[in-house]
């Protein structure tokens, strides 16, 4: 069915019926010119805001609007995460290209719904306009975390333990999969990640809760970047261990296959969602004290936060060298004319 036979108002209509939804804070919903929604005593507000542009963010040769529905809601739930909040609610700005047809719009918003419904974020509003270059996309995300709990990326102390969550650089390897025309079943864990990421709002919620975390960032734009945005806004250094940092199964084929090094893709791959945060050595010792806590979920300790003066630096094979941030810089690799699909 094209656009048109529907219009603005019949199209609303229609993805109102998908992601409507009820809630007892929420006032006033889609169809309004703003959502409205009360807030709580003792919890301060989260909001985030992320754009995804076709052609820099994502492809839509290999990418279905479905997926691409779920990645818009996820990676906005993935700075709640890093914050160490719980997200409430959603609007979302889309400009559709002319080749769009209704079906596609309703499936970009299925996506969006479904993460939404996965991670508990309603879809309130926001808004839909024509597009004559390609689709571009805006969401912002409401959350909320208690007072006293929120983690920035400023507080990490010197000989803090450095942490990240889960296995790294099956983001990357999902990219180039799929790039590569490569029969993307024999890397489906990899292809899944990079499509529609999954977000630690569970684990962010156990460490906040449970533990002193005093710095934390989710990784959007690789574990190298973020490494460097904790040191430079704690105005501190750090010493990694290469042999250290976990790194997903399907990257040790995958850099077999590409004759990269897997340590690339564990450093530098973006889109991975998980969480880059400090703690204290008795904050950690206290983790490992908790045998069901150790057991619901994992993270890895890769190095020690150290004074500014010692610099940013990696071990690597016995020798300490500085580390190189080499994930995604916006607007430095469009002016190098690179493509990103790593927001």
């Amino acid at each position: 069915m094209k656009l048109s036979r529907v219009g603005e108002f019949g199209l609303i209509d229609r993805i109102k019926k998908i992601v409507t939804s009820d809630s007892k804070n929420l006032l006033l919903g889609i169809g309004d010119d703003a959502a409205l929604f009360r807030s709580r005593p003792g919890w301060i507000t989260i909001l985030t805001t992320d754009a995804m542009v076709e052609g820099i963010h994502f492809d839509l040769t290999y990418t279905p609007i479905e997926s691409l529905g779920w990645k818009a809601l996820a990676i906005n739930l993935s700075d709640v995460a890093a914050m160490g909040g719980v997200p409430q609610y959603a609007v979302v700005s889309l400009a559709v290209p002319s080749n769009w047809e209704v079906e596609d719009v309703e499936l970009f918003y299925r996506g969006m719904k479904q993460c939404g419904d996965f991670y508990g974020c309603m879809l309130i509003g926001g808004d839909t306009v024509s597009s004559n270059s390609g689709c571009f996309i805006s969401v912002t995300v409401v959350g909320e975390v208690e007072d006293g709990l929120a983690v920035t990326r400023n507080g990490a102390m010197n000989e803090d333990v450095l942490c990240v969550t889960g296995k790294l650089g099956g983001s990357m390897v999902g990219l180039e999969v799929l790039k590569s025309g490569e029969n993307k079943n024999r890397f489906p864990i990899s292809v899944k990640r990079f499509l529609e990421p999954r977000v630690k709002l569970r684990e962010s919620r156990k460490l906040v809760k449970e533990f002193k975390i005093t710095s934390m960032i989710d990784i959007s734009d690789g574990l190298s970047s973020e490494i460097l945005h904790i040191c430079q806004e704690s105005n501190l250094g750090c010493l990694i261990e290469e042999d250290k940092i976990p790194v997903a199964e399907e990257v040790f084929l995958w850099a077999e296959k590409s004759g990269k090094s897997y340590s690339t893709y564990a450093l530098n791959s973006g889109e991975e969602y998980e969480l880059l945060f400090t703690m204290p050595k008795v904050e950690y010792k206290k983790f490992l004290s908790k045998k069901s806590a150790v057991a619901k979920f994992d993270f890895t300790v890769i190095g020690e936060m150290k004074p500014k003066s010692e610099g940013i630096k990696i071990m690597r094979q016995g020798s300490t060298v500085p580390l190189s941030p080499e994930g995604w810089n916006h607007f430095e690799n469009i002016e190098k004319g690179r493509q990103n699909y790593f927001s």
